[in-house]
């Protein structure tokens, strides 16, 4: 009884083990999907992942997280306790433009972001 099911069970190919494939195979073996994940590199996670060269550890990741309800809401998709703890960034990044020694300041508050970029958008409200 048991193969009839899993052979009458749909199935699914996910090309790539990046955050998106892996979110996306997880979501769809919640739905009964038999699913295959096909990634081209030794580990999963895409652009969540280091290398090393000459002695130093290099992030391949982003350098900020900006959607952190993206998680929140797979997890609970999946019936899963999140076992993340974020903490928030404030400022989110800063951004160097050259012959500018100083740092302009990206915030998620708009009214800061805004105040940030006064001397370069004078006419924003």
């Amino acid at each position: 009884m048991k193969n009839n099911i899993k052979q009458n069970m749909p199935s699914a190919i996910i090309i790539g083990s990046g955050l998106g494939g892996l979110a996306t195979a997880l979501r769809l073996s919640q739905n009964g999907y038999k699913v295959t994940i096909i990634e081209k590199h030794n580990t999963a996670g895409g652009r969540l992942n280091t290398f090393s060269k000459d002695g130093f550890t290099f992030d391949t990741g982003p350098s900020f997280f900006s959607m952190s309800y993206a998680f929140t809401e797979l997890f609970d998709y999946c019936k899963i306790k999140n076992p993340l703890t974020l903490q928030p960034l404030n400022p989110l990044y800063s951004v160097y433009f050259e012959g500018n020694n100083v740092p302009l300041k990206i915030y998620k508050d708009l009214d800061k972001l805004q105040t940030e970029f006064k001397h370069i958008e004078p006419e924003l409200k």
